[in-house]
């Protein structure tokens, strides 16, 4: 996949050769329609190129060696859009399950929900959710490159049940537009994972994952199940109303940066989080220009430097740790340049597994001793 990265390339070139790749862009920039012609630029440049994908090879099943004992799952709310009912969703959620064929060889098997919400079934859970323009069929690439992630850092001796939480994101006509309908579009989404959440047995340990605008849907999620409100959307009745708190990962996160903050858009979200590690990157594209795309300007991205006014969040400040992808990273906003940061990638599943490493000091430091992982 052609990720546009040019952190060891010269910066104009590359630009010049996406404007000819882009009829449209390179009129646009023609004609001197300045506003548009930059968006539509970053856009192009952040943007996985599925042109030059093969399509064989991106929607077979996936090959993925897992630990005998793990369970691989895929739950996609594609089919069910927005809509935030509890019918819905019963009938709605289309599941899957890694599985292996009568030839010894991976496939995807069609499996119910409700079989993760037995009792019996608990185990360690590991969710991941992805971000936007990722099209059905490569969410469970994209998914199972980051448990091979895990397995590779693996520190965990126990099984593990990894979740690919699919929503519908494929990409929509103007960038802009489709930036602001994706953002809105995240809210029901995180309704619907948090109606999910809410059914999987109490005793269930749970870390997620989320990637850009996956990390709004997690967020957003633990907000509804610590009694708040996005706009319209609560939760009704709770299954599992005292429900222990989970650990998150937030990578390259895409809302504003004092979203956390009491008052803010997911005020509730760290009274149901016991720790949360942030991967921040100052260079990657949609960081650096998230405050164009966001509507209100002025405020930066969770993803780019960290919190705004980290203090605000009093004792729960504790409960925070940042990785700096930027040096491993550069000018990307693909997900496999941040898997295959290979250091950071070791500290984030330690921290998200609770496995923090014996030689981070802790620290409440703005301007962090070790360039890899610190507190906030």
């Amino acid at each position: 996949m052609n990720s546009f990265d040019v952190q060891n390339q010269a910066w104009w070139p590359q630009r010049l050769l996406i404007l000819l790749r882009f009829p449209r862009l390179l009129r646009a920039y023609a004609l001197g329609l300045w506003p548009a012609c930059f968006l539509a630029f970053i856009s192009a440049s952040i943007s996985p190129c599925f042109g030059e994908t093969n399509t064989g090879a991106l929607f077979a099943p996936p090959a993925a060696q897992t630990q005998a004992q793990d369970d691989i799952w895929l739950i996609s709310t594609r089919q069910i859009g927005t809509t935030c009912t509890n019918q819905a969703m019963q009938r709605g959620l289309d599941c899957r399950t890694l599985v292996k064929d009568s030839q010894g060889e991976p496939a995807w098997k069609t499996a119910d929900w409700r079989e993760l919400t037995e009792p019996a079934r608990a185990c360690q859970t590991i969710i991941y959710v992805h971000g936007n323009r990722v099209v059905s069929g490569y969410d469970r690439v994209e998914g199972l490159n980051v448990y091979r992630s895990f397995q590779k850092h693996r520190t965990f001796a126990g099984p593990v049940r990894f979740i690919i939480w699919s929503w519908p994101s494929e990409q929509i006509s103007r960038p802009i537009k489709d930036y602001l309908v994706k953002a809105q579009r995240t809210n029901p989404v995180a309704w619907q994972m948090a109606w999910f959440l809410d059914k999987l047995p109490n005793e269930t340990p749970l870390s997620m994952v989320g990637y850009s605008y996956g990390t709004r849907v997690i967020c957003g999620a633990s907000h509804l199940l610590a009694g708040g409100r996005i706009g319209p959307l609560k939760l009704g009745k709770r299954l599992h109303a005292n429900r222990p708190p989970a650990r998150a990962a937030l990578m390259a996160a895409a809302f504003d940066a004092n979203w956390l903050q009491p008052g803010k858009f997911y005020s509730r979200t760290m009274s149901k989080l016991e720790h949360v590690v942030l991967g921040t990157n100052k260079l990657d594209p949609a960081m650096r220009f998230y405050h164009l795309s966001n509507g209100r300007g002025h405020m930066d991205a969770l993803g780019k430097f960290g919190l705004h006014k980290p203090r605000t969040l009093g004792a729960a400040l504790s409960r925070v740790r940042r990785i700096d992808y930027t040096q491993a990273v550069g000018r990307s906003h693909v997900i496999d340049d941040y898997l295959n940061a290979g250091s950071q990638m070791q500290a984030m599943w330690r921290e998200l597994m609770g496995n923090r490493p014996r030689n981070v000091p802790p620290i409440v430091n703005k301007t962090p001793a070790s360039p890899l992982l610190s507190n906030l």
